[in-house]
């Protein structure tokens, strides 16, 4: 069987969007089947560098990244058709000798997906990451674009092979709506680096948030414990969002007298973030808030990413979050700030708690690899097969 995955948006794009399909659509070459990345073309770079010093991945015989330059509709913005007629007519090409199995988390993709699974030979997968079938459960006024989602899913997902939930939960939703419609629960992927000694990363003493830089994901939290933290001799790193986000992260600290102990950068490349990770995290920070999105339709990334450096990680015990952190997790209520720093000063002021926690976390990222994943994706898309 042969893998194309597509995403709409530009190779080297800032955030986990494209960086999440990169690294599944490459993980299928660990698994041992050949994959096709189709992608936007973005700014003119050379993609085996990128692959390298960009996503900290390295390029495969079995790998092939097909970036297309997006159309142009009117002066401003641009339309993603162009990704959408290649990826469609690269599967029809791939088909004439191997089985094919096409992923996809863009939405306007679905009617090609649909016309796609027509062939006997070709099996097409929606990657979800939200709930967009029922709207139930928002509040507010609900924007037109989520009831053309509704509409786009409610059509088009009974006519595909099948879909992949992010989350156990998120299955559950979807099941509840397409009871008959094939799926599959499985987190993101983790990438677990080169083993550090824990009593370098313990004595490091530094708090990691990495992502979104949303109060509902845990900033605000971390940012509010800051000053505790540091007054234990702890310090806080932020990395993600933009670099509005980060001056004003950088404004609170200078205000609360503990510039020195805060740093906060903007949206790094994937292969900078994990150096940073892995010189100086020390524990990472997965507080998010209980909300119906973050308990039920969200991986945590961030999760992910502590534990491919094997980093102890604090968080609310959602089932979005527990699904990632399973045993290795540390799990405090929402907004307790003391109890948040009390749990990170034991673990930091006991080497020997701090050790096992780091072997927890590196035998949680085993269970959990982007290798795994595509081998679970892979027999869900076999098992489909006529």
């Amino acid at each position: 069987m042969t893998v194309v995955w597509l995403n709409k948006r530009n190779w080297r794009h800032p955030g986990p969007i494209v960086n999440m399909a990169v690294h599944n659509a490459h993980s299928f070459t660990t698994a041992g089947v050949e994959s096709h990345f189709v992608v936007g073309a973005g700014d003119e770079s050379d993609t085996s560098a990128d692959l390298r010093g960009f996503y900290g991945l390295q390029p495969a015989p079995e790998f092939h990244v097909h970036r297309v330059p997006l159309g142009r509709r009117g002066a401003k913005s641009t339309t993603s058709l162009p990704v959408f007629l290649q990826a469609r007519r690269l599967a029809l090409d791939l088909a004439r000798s191997d089985d094919v199995a096409v992923f996809c988390r863009d939405s306007s993709f679905l009617p090609f997906l649909a016309l796609l699974c027509r062939h006997p030979r070709i099996r097409g997968f929606y990657e979800l990451h939200d709930f967009y079938a029922d709207h139930s459960w928002r509040e507010g006024k609900i924007p037109f674009g989520h009831h053309r989602e509704k509409w786009l899913e409610h059509f088009f997902l009974p006519r595909i092979s099948g879909l992949v939930c992010i989350t156990s939960e998120q299955q559950k939703l979807y099941q509840s709506i397409f009871p008959n419609m094939p799926s599959l629960a499985r987190s993101l992927g983790t990438k677990p680096f080169a083993e550090t000694d824990p009593e370098t990363r313990r004595r490091a003493r530094t708090v990691f948030y990495v992502g979104h830089m949303s109060g509902a994901k845990g900033v605000s939290f971390l940012l509010e414990a800051a000053a505790s933290l540091a007054r234990r001799g702890i310090r806080t790193e932020f990395c993600g969002g933009y670099e509005k986000n980060a001056v004003r992260i950088r404004a609170h600290a200078e205000k609360e007298g503990i510039a020195s102990m805060v740093r906060a950068e903007a949206f790094r490349p994937p292969a900078e973030l994990h150096q940073a990770l892995a010189e100086r995290g020390s524990l990472g920070v997965v507080m998010l808030a209980d909300t119906f999105y973050n308990r039920h339709l969200t991986c945590p990334v961030k999760a992910l990413d502590y534990l491919s450096h094997g980093m102890p990680a604090l968080g609310t015990p959602l089932p979005s979050v527990t699904e990632v952190l399973g045993p290795s997790g540390h799990y405090l209520e929402e907004g307790n700030v003391p109890a948040f720093v009390e749990a990170a000063s034991a673990l930091l002021d006991d080497p020997a708690a701090y050790a096992r926690a780091c072997a927890a976390a590196r035998t949680r990222a085993a269970e959990l690899t982007w290798t795994r994943r595509a081998e679970a994706l892979l027999a869900f898309a076999q098992s489909l097969q006529d």
